[in-house]
């Protein structure tokens, strides 16, 4: 995904806010890429793919096959998904009651998950989840998650959690990230960018943002990815803002040295 999400945004809060009121670089040179990274062969596990479709509401679900692999994740997964559609079923069932209690139309309600891999490691599965939806109003709404899942300790961990410092560690990248930030606003916008007191204009905090560790090659994971969902970086019209960039040695030097294996050495 080229460069193109609020912090993490749950499916319970995404949820809630797809109802009615979505009606009214340089580490080297930055470089936005595709979510897509090489990753360890499953062998037994298969993806998992879920649908459902009724004149209310269309929903689906979709994990990949190194999520289905490991046994605690992919429960984690589907009972996230189950707890998604129930919300979903009861939220679409009160919007079709108040169309019908004030007489206007009700437009079919959607939801859509979609969890993808940005690295996979010994240690640790990375991925990222594509969130779609829409409660009827003038257009959709999208977010995104990130999930990184701690293989030897058979659970999810947040990011701060591989490194000493997360906001220190981070820093080196900052520059970097503004920089590719305003060439791709330069190149979706076809002009310079304006007065920096336009919150469009601005550099969102990577509080704003989601992170996540992604891995260009077999060797490990070697860049960060950060996305700015629509309204974080930019108008709706723009859409997401996706950039990665390569981990510098003063970003590994605050890795945990129990994750420290499963990012690659910097290039030379």
């Amino acid at each position: 995904m080229n460069g193109r999400k609020p912090a993490q945004i749950t499916l319970a809060v995404l949820v809630a806010l797809a109802l009615p009121g979505i009606a009214a670089c340089e580490q080297g040179t930055p470089v936005a890429q595709k979510t897509k990274a090489p990753v360890a062969s499953t062998k037994a596990a298969t993806a998992v793919s879920f649908e459902r479709e009724t004149k209310a509401f269309a929903f689906t679900y979709e994990y990949p096959a190194q999520a289905a692999a490991l046994p605690r994740l992919a429960a984690m997964l589907d009972a996230e998904r189950t707890k998604a559609l129930g919300e979903l079923e009861a939220q679409t069932a009160e919007a079709q009651k108040e169309a019908a209690d004030n007489d206007y139309p009700f437009n079919p309600h959607m939801l859509g998950v979609g969890w993808k891999v940005t690295g996979e490691s010994p240690e640790m599965l990375a991925m990222v989840a594509e969130i779609s939806s829409y409660s009827g109003g003038a257009h959709g709404n999208t977010g995104y998650e990130a999930l990184i899942w701690d293989k030897a300790a058979d659970k999810r961990i947040q990011l701060a959690a591989l490194f000493t410092d997360m906001a220190m560690a981070l820093e080196p990248l900052r520059e970097g990230y503004c920089t590719a930030l305003n060439v791709e606003r330069r190149e979706k916008r076809g002009e310079q960018i304006g007065e920096p007191d336009d919150m469009f204009n601005t550099c969102p905090p990577f509080a704003e943002l989601v992170l996540v560790p992604y891995a260009s090659s077999d060797s490990g994971f070697d860049r960060m990815m950060f996305i700015a969902a629509p309204y974080v970086a930019g108008p709706y019209v723009e859409g997401v803002y996706e950039i990665s960039l390569p981990l510098s040695g003063a970003v590994l030097e605050r890795m945990k040295p129990e994750y420290r294996a499963a990012f690659a050495a910097p290039a030379e």
